[in-house]
């Protein structure tokens, strides 16, 4: 629609030349009647673009014109019109106005579409304009049937949607997702990698994530979206500066569905809009599974993009590695989310208000699922190993290279998640708790305010990382130190100047090198979680001796 695309194409058979459209555009249109110009503004792989120009009493006046062909040509072009015509009956010049569609009667099988044309600026649309319009459109708008649908196909490039009106979010989704797995194999041929993984998606990912939004009292209401909102569809309007969108795809939906074409960051939206946008419209409950939320949507987008493109395997790809994701994170669907909640919530209740309680309770009663699958009653250790929390949003799981953003303030509320431990004790489904990777400054918080204090501290302790005050805090405070990686990883060793120093102190008594340092471990009376595949190493692993004073000291000197 920018003038700046204009640019020559090469005529193909059956494609008409711009000459024949001059003509056919003043012989059947009823909107032009005095003399104009067609400028080809390129084509795509299902249409081709034109500029018309026209003298309109002593003012230039121009039209932007797609035409495309075949029954799908016509089918997509009518879908383009009425969601375009839909979006702007809510949100007016967010989006040009659409003139007409039809199909030209002098050249068979060609249709058209017709709105106006607007130059395009160079620079993207502010997040807070741009998110102010699309927050507008999603929540003004109101499904005529109060139903997820659309009353007509719509089309992304030239894949026809699933639109199809069904009673709640899940169902349209599930048969949406379903019809791009199966538009991607028949464009893009078998897909032995997928091995189940959509079937598990439909099964146990899609209901785990989207019915819990349509049940216990909560629902949805369908709103109208875009679609296929990507940078390629967005522009500001060079004359009013007004951010526009246009090609939509549109149908009813959840309006968080909008938020999934814009995880990818080849889509041009960082995280500002989505901060935009929920300072708006709120996310929906339950907001932990928001993240996992946006993947889901963004996924389906990736299908689309995989069938669109079958010969850029780098979609697949993509595909079937979070469906992966998906899949080992949420094994029992929604009844074992369920199972969670009649279990969970009837028995542990806050009254503080904190809702990062309800939260680490949540978490907790993962416990109880591990139980389940172990057939235990209960486990002798159970550790909360301290990592930061991430900022809610698209940023959770990201394409390369993107990386997560720390949640700071959630990263300091660990002592909430501990108080959930402790009630894993009282219950007998833990004997001892403790924690791993948890430093001193954190270590003496949770002691001053835990009512169980932490039985053991599970950190990376070897020669080349002693942890010597760490180490020496928790023994004041009776802590018991367990060492993983205790024989050092290998980029460790091969930086350090020293390296070879066990190895020369195990020779002096016929040991190995492991021996050696496991010893140096142990009798600092501090376990030792060491793992190997060779069963002659696990037994050389076990037989230890006491080593020197001098050999202790020299071994804690390595670092």
């Amino acid at each position: 629609m920018s003038q700046s695309d204009c640019q020559p194409i090469n005529v193909e058979d059956g494609i008409p030349t711009e000459m024949a459209i001059d003509h056919v555009v003043l012989s059947e249109l009823a909107l032009f009647r005095g003399p104009l110009k067609v400028v080809s503004l390129g084509s795509s792989a299902w249409a081709q673009r034109y500029r018309i120009d026209v003298e309109a009493q002593e003012q230039a006046e121009s039209y932007f014109m797609k035409i495309s062909f075949g029954d799908h040509g016509r089918e997509a072009l009518k879908g383009e019109f009425e969601a375009t015509l839909a979006i702007h009956s809510i949100v007016g010049s967010f989006t040009p106005k659409p003139i007409e569609w039809g199909s030209f009667k002098a050249l068979s099988g060609t249709h058209y579409y017709l709105c106006r044309f607007y130059d395009f600026a160079e620079h993207a649309p502010k997040p807070a304009e741009f998110c102010q319009k699309v927050a507008f459109l999603h929540s003004r708008s109101n499904s005529p049937t109060s139903k997820f649908g659309f009353h007509l196909v719509t089309y992304n490039g030239d894949l026809p949607q699933e639109n199809g009106y069904t009673d709640t979010w899940e169902e349209f989704f599930t048969i949406g997702f379903r019809h791009m797995v199966n538009m991607n194999i028949e464009r893009g041929g078998p897909w032995p990698e997928l091995e189940d993984l959509d079937t598990a998606m439909i099964d146990k990912v899609i209901p785990r994530l989207l019915r819990p939004m349509e049940t216990g009292g909560r629902s949805i209401k369908p709103s109208l979206v875009h679609g296929d909102l990507w940078c390629g569809n967005v522009a500001v309007d060079s004359a009013t500066g007004r951010p526009l969108i246009y090609d939509p795809a549109s149908f009813y939906a959840h309006n968080e569905y909008e938020l999934g074409n814009w995880r990818p960051e080849r889509n041009g939206f960082d995280r500002s809009f989505f901060d935009a946008y929920h300072s708006i419209i709120p996310k929906t409950a339950p907001a932990e599974d928001y993240d996992d939320r946006i993947a889901l949507y963004s996924m389906r987008f990736n299908l689309q993009a995989a069938a669109l493109f079958p010969e850029d395997t780098s979609f697949r790809n993509s595909v079937i590695e979070e469906m992966r994701q998906m899949v080992a994170k949420y094994p029992g669907g929604y009844e074992e989310y369920a199972r969670m909640l009649s279990v969970g919530f009837g028995t542990f209740k806050s009254d503080d208000g904190n809702g990062n309680v309800k939260g680490a309770v949540l978490q907790a009663l993962a416990l109880d699922l591990s139980l389940e699958r172990l057939k235990l009653d209960y486990v002798d250790s159970y550790l909360m190993h301290y990592t930061p929390e991430f900022l809610t949003g698209y940023n959770i799981i990201r394409h390369p290279p993107g990386k997560p953003i720390i949640d700071y303030e959630m990263s300091r509320d660990y002592p909430s998640t501990w108080t959930a431990m402790e009630i894993l004790v009282d219950k007998g489904k833990a004997r001892i708790i403790g924690v791993s990777n948890i430093n001193i400054l954190k270590l003496k918080r949770l002691v001053e305010s835990s009512r169980i204090p932490p039985a053991v501290n599970q950190i990376e302790l070897h020669p080349y990382l002693p942890q010597v005050e760490l180490v020496d805090f928790c023994k004041t405070k009776g802590i018991h130190v367990v060492a993983h990686q205790p024989l050092g990883g290998k980029p460790v060793a091969a930086v350090n100047p020293n390296a070879d120093r066990p190895a020369d102190i195990a020779e002096k008594q016929n040991r190995s090198p492991a021996q050696t340092i496991l010893s140096w471990i142990v009798q600092q009376n501090i376990s030792a979680l060491h793992k190997t595949v060779q069963e002659s190493r696990m037994v050389e692993n076990l037989d230890l001796k006491q080593r020197t004073k001098e050999d202790m000291t020299a071994i804690s000197q390595i670092s």
